[in-house]
């Protein structure tokens, strides 16, 4: 059981801090703090804060789904109470809140995004209500608040003739998800649709499991993704993969022109749930009546395709019948062993797994392990101690306090070893990287998507030891924190995110890779002329990222807007090499550029120093490209013809006069052309 005032008074404390720390109203630390956990339950993909206030409407956050033209909106009661027996929301105010938020709504689709300050990110959400509002098929609002609300199932409202759903996350709610790190099961009543659902048990010689075959509708599939959305696909490894592929157009096009033929032309879904009640029907069936822990591990596509039909064309699904397999595990210990296998070999055609999603592979557990034993250096000089821990599970971080430091002395020596700001999860991990491997526009997609990516990067690399690539991790984790608290307290409304990743995906793109993580690692601080780069870098990427006639939000995750970064002309302030880059220093093995660094090269050096040469004279006696490329290829055969590697800069452009000339008829005939243009010299 969680003790609700002592974690209640522990997550005021942490937002308190570190609401201080980053120069943020506690509000707004706590939309973002609870936004991210209400993407670890999987309610979100990602959130964005965006407060907003006005007579009669309030706004906090929002996610809009673009696959499903789902809007999703947060509005806080942020009351400033630790004692949940002083902060109780009165039915009436819980209502008064939810339609301030479903006022914003409304007044979004008659363009209140001319009545919003273009800079404040709520002005790009009422605008694109505004742009979306013949897609936008529901809206879902979570009145996320620190006090304890009535329990209410959730409910759903019209608005403006648009289906609106009212979720309420409180802090019993929140602090029991975040406590134990487990989600609540979604239970599935059959009988409050249509019955108890007659099926086939197939008993099997493996007691592990027990097998339910059945037929459900295609009506109750759409009901049950309307009210729960992409949890239904916690456990499916598909499932965050676009669902406007081949295979989902033609199981739409099924839908509506032959909802008759479905069942013969789909392969059904695989379920899993934890326990299920079932009841004899009349004709000596077994009948399931109820479902707990349902998770559909296969089939996704076709559950979230009947409900995208049933909404934007308007389908109706009373003649679909969808086969089902029901798996339940018997034993609950082989539910995390079981239950992903069956997913990923139910779902061969895609290479994602549910490791790509979760931190509990290798080497996500012995970075963990890692983060308890390696001592950081005390920045002080002296011997102090002190430890970077890294919660790989949402958590763990206090129930490691609770089973190691049971008595006030230890846990504040607890504290003093592993110190809250020394602390960081998966999701700060996944970016740090990530913007490190010059991806700000991944970054930019959330959390988890981001997560993902990483992770299937992380599990590819082999070229150190753990324990040096956990020093690069705290070492770029200091630098996203470093940077995030100067982002703040610049006079930026909003994209703060988005900021920092594609500000420090330009340092280091600018430092080639050459940010010497070992020396912040050792100093555990960041030195002041990379804080100026910060500051500096960060007040053009802010313009940059919103000169654009689309979506702020939308274009950071844009590839080209980090393409578009990179033309502009900018230098390093000066110092900076003196103090974090050392001269000739070599590239870091992560460096993204070391592959196309590396295979430039290598092209380069395939064609040998005569075809170099060779080149150069052809390119001289008929005037083609300009004298510097000309040079630049007589140059590559001089290095090549002296055994030395050429470097990048001359490779590059060598490589580029070599295409230009194939175009323009050139092709080698491996005939020796001695000497270097302009200084020729006899073999």
């Amino acid at each position: 059981m969680v003790d609700l005032k002592e974690a209640s008074e522990r997550f005021h404390s942490d937002i308190s801090t570190t609401a201080l720390e980053l120069d943020l109203l506690k509000e707004h630390k706590f939309v973002e703090d609870v936004g991210e956990i209400l993407v670890d339950a999987g309610e979100l993909e990602d959130c964005v804060r965006c407060s907003y206030q006005g007579r009669g409407i309030k706004v906090d956050g929002y996610f809009y789904d673009a696959e499903f033209d789902i809007l999703y909106l947060i509005v806080s009661h942020w009351i400033d109470e630790s004692d949940p027996a002083k902060s109780r929301v009165a039915p009436g105010e819980i209502d008064k809140i939810f339609k301030r938020c479903e006022n914003f709504f409304s007044r979004s689709l008659k363009q209140l995004f001319s009545k919003i300050e273009i800079a404040n990110e709520a002005h790009d959400l009422a605008h694109l209500i505004y742009e979306t509002k013949k897609e936008i098929t529901a809206v879902k609002i979570f009145l996320i608040t620190d006090g304890i609300c009535p329990k209410r199932h959730a409910e759903v409202v019209d608005t403006e003739g648009i289906e609106v759903t009212r979720v309420i996350w409180d802090i019993e709610r929140i602090l029991t998800f975040t406590e134990t790190g487990e989600r609540e099961p979604i239970i599935i009543d059959f009988t409050e649709n249509g019955g108890p659902i007659p099926c086939l048990v197939e008993n099997t010689e493996d007691k592990r499991y027990t097998v339910y075959l059945a037929y459900i509708t295609g009506q109750a599939l759409a009901d049950m993704y309307s009210r729960w959305g992409t949890r239904l696909l916690d456990m499916n490894v598909r499932v965050f993969l676009s669902a406007r592929g081949k295979v989902n157009k033609g199981i739409r096009e099924t839908i509506v022109n032959e909802p008759e033929m479905f069942c013969a032309y789909n392969n059904g879904i695989t379920v899993f749930a934890k326990e299920i009640d079932y009841t004899s029907l009349d004709d000596g069936l077994v009948g399931i009546s109820k479902a707990t822990g349902f998770q559909i591990v296969n089939g996704g596509q076709t559950v979230a395709s009947l409900y995208h039909a049933s909404k934007k064309q308007k389908a109706q699904l009373s003649q679909i019948s969808v086969q089902m397999k029901l798996i339940v595990v018997n034993n609950k210990d082989d539910i995390e062993t079981l239950v992903p296998r069956i997913s990923e070999y139910s779902n061969t055609q895609n290479k994602v797994s549910m490791a790509d999603l979760s931190a509990n592979d290798p080497p996500h557990p012995e970075l963990h392990e890692i983060s308890k034993r390696l001592k950081a250096p005390d920045p002080t000089g002296g011997s102090r101690q002190t430890y970077w821990f890294y919660e790989k599970a949402r958590g763990s971080y206090e129930e490691t306090k609770r089973l190691e430091a049971k008595t006030p002395a230890k846990r504040r020596e607890f504290e003093a070893l592993y110190p809250k700001k020394q602390r960081f999860d998966k999701s700060l991990f996944g970016k740090s990287w990530n913007t490190y491997l010059r991806k700000p526009h991944t970054v930019s997609l959330g959390a988890q998507k981001n997560f993902a990516d990483f992770n299937m990067w992380l599990k590819e690399q082999k070229e150190e030891g753990l324990n040096e690539f956990f020093k690069k991790t705290v070492a770029l984790v200091l630098l996203w924190k470093n940077a995030e608290r100067i982002v703040r307290k610049q006079p930026f409304e909003g994209y703060r995110h988005n900021i920092v990743t594609y500000t420090l995906t330009w340092i280091f793109e600018l430092s080639d890779s050459r940010i010497d993580l070992a020396k912040i690692w050792r100093e555990q601080v960041i030195h002041e002329k990379i804080n100026d780069a910060v500051e500096d870098m960060s007040l053009i990427v802010n313009k940059h990222i919103r000169k654009t006639d689309k979506n702020v939000t939308e274009w950071c995750k844009n590839e080209e807007c980090w393409k578009k970064l990179l033309d502009k002309d900018y230098q390093l302030p000066k110092g900076i090499e003196d103090s974090y880059i050392a001269p000739g220093s070599k590239k870091d093995v992560y460096d993204p550029r070391i592959k196309e660094v590396t295979e430039v090269i290598d092209f380069c050096k395939s064609k040998g120093s005569k075809a170099w040469w060779e080149l150069a004279k052809w390119l001289k006696d008929r005037q083609f490209l300009s004298a510097k490329a000309r040079s630049q290829c007589g140059n590559m055969g001089k290095a090549l013809g002296r055994g030395k590697d050429p470097s990048y800069f001359l490779s590059t452009a060598c490589k580029k006069a070599w295409e230009d000339s194939v175009v323009r008829g050139w092709s080698f005939t491996g005939e020796d052309v001695a000497g270097d243009v302009g200084t020729p010299k006899k073999s």
